[in-house]
């Protein structure tokens, strides 16, 4: 969700209607005034100009140029001073104060401002007042950091079982051989019924089909087989009807039995070469599995660590490919928003990156593409100015080469959470809700959508900016 200012409105509407925006209708955030005497908030302005230096007033017609519109300080501190109520004051908060002291300190406090789940940049779309977030922070989010009860790592909630699964330091012994250091999947596989190989383990004759009810070790298989020989034939001689126990008959049954214990003989040393293909191959999944581990390992350690910045002079060039299937996923609610790699205004200056919502979002959803800039937390936070202020200009590149780039441009609210020093992995994103309609990409020949391939360009101004 973008950190948007508006949607504010006065305590006192009639007496405060000179302050309120003649586009939005909600009280002025960073005022304007044009020639012709009608004020605007920034933001509503820019989306009046768009890509031309031209626009008509929405109020009288006249045309207004962008060269000809001044910042309103007077209207600024009037609006600042202006008795607001708290945005959230429908769902219970029942805070009153200024715009300022709103903008400065309560918006950032409030119980029942809706903010975003921490763990967003990990996945998590979750949302909710500021008072329940985090409770879902610490026990609901299945991507809340987790310390692993053995090994003392820590890990996502969501990946915790099958890092325990895995974990090299989580040791089981077997309870029936006793045998030690096992991991929690190789004690699994030790004690299978059918394919383990605990030696003592109760497994079933492997002439159970016909009749033989005993249940001797694994390790005794072999033994009982040969001690149960005659008995084993017998119950096979039976399921075929049985021998002739009567005058002459006894001889065929006789021969019969002798061919039935060659047949045995051979069944068994079948079985052996079975049992030791069996021992192979359980010795590869076993190493198999060891290196499955390793690389899980570092997969893992290559998630931890920090993404390189794409640049490190405040230019972005972010290419999207497969825009019909983003918009389509973020028509459907599977993925609503991506990301952008990571960049720098300089090699040790602020980090950013860009948060694009394909189907809109704030008053652009389902009708415009969405852009917003966030500031990450980066390594030299702690001797950067603060707040963030260096303007940003979001361009969708003219693929036409006509140089006809569609533009918007903002200056970073001082008093927003979101251009403040991150105490979080990343801040709230913040920028252009309406950045570009979506019947400009897909209208026949648009310079800008070709091969289903859009390209976003990000210039931060570094003037002024000392490394």
């Amino acid at each position: 969700m973008v950190a948007l200012v508006s949607g504010i409105t006065p305590v006192d509407s009639a007496g405060r209607s000179c302050l309120l925006c003649s586009v939005c209708r909600f009280l002025l955030i960073k005022p304007k005034q044009t020639e012709c005497g009608h004020r605007y908030c920034t933001a509503c302005l820019e989306n009046l100009f768009k890509t031309d230096n031209e626009a008509d007033c929405h109020v009288c017609q006249q045309k207004v140029f962008r060269s000809k519109v001044y910042h309103d300080r007077a209207a600024e501190n009037d609006a600042y001073a202006t008795k607001i109520q708290c945005t959230a004051y429908r769902d219970g908060c029942d805070w009153t104060g200024t715009l300022r002291n709103y903008l400065r300190t309560h918006r950032a406090q409030c119980d029942f401002h809706v903010v975003p789940c921490s763990n967003v940049t990990f996945g998590c779309e979750t949302m909710g007042p500021r008072k329940k977030i985090l409770a879902h922070e610490t026990q609901e989010c299945e991507w809340r950091m987790e310390l692993c009860p053995r090994c003392e790592t820590f890990c996502t909630h969501k990946l915790l079982e099958d890092h325990i699964t895995m974990c090299t330091k989580w040791k089981e012994t077997c309870p029936v051989c006793g045998k030690t250091d096992l991991t929690k999947a190789e004690l699994e596989q030790h004690c299978d019924p059918d394919h383990g190989t605990c030696p003592d383990a109760q497994v079933s004759c492997p002439f159970k089909d016909i009749g033989c009810l005993e249940n001797p070790r694994r390790r005794d298989v072999e033994d009982h087989l040969r001690a149960g020989q005659p008995e084993h034939l017998l119950l096979m001689l039976k399921r075929r009807g049985g021998p002739p126990v009567e005058g002459g008959a006894s001889a065929p049954a006789s021969e019969e039995l002798s061919a039935l214990g060659r047949k045995a003989d051979a069944l068994s040393r079948e079985l052996e070469r079975y049992a030791h293909l069996v021992e192979v191959l359980q010795r590869r999944c076993l190493h198999s599995e060891q290196l499955v581990a390793g690389l899980q390992r570092r997969v893992r350690a290559l998630e931890g660590a920090r993404e390189q910045p794409a640049s490190t002079n405040g230019v972005l060039l972010w290419k999207i490919r497969d825009f019909a299937s983003c918009l389509a996923a973020a028509r459907a609610e599977r993925v609503t928003s991506f990301y952008s790699p990571t960049f720098q205004t300089h090699p040790f200056g602020y980090r950013l990156c860009c948060r694009l919502y394909p189907n809109g979002d704030g008053n652009g959803r389902g009708s415009h593409l969405s852009l917003f800039l966030a500031v990450v937390r980066g390594d030299y936070d702690d001797v950067l100015p603060w707040p963030f202020r260096q303007r940003v200009t979001f361009l969708l590149l003219d693929q036409a080469q006509q140089k006809h780039h569609l533009r918007e441009s903002f200056a970073p609210d001082a008093l927003s959470g979101s251009f403040q020093k991150p105490q979080s992995r990343m801040n709230v994103a913040s920028g252009c809700p309406t950045f570009a309609r979506h019947e400009m990409l897909h209208r026949d020949r648009s310079p800008y959508l070709r091969d289903d391939t859009l390209y976003i360009k990000v210039v931060v101004d570094t003037a002024g900016l000392v490394p």
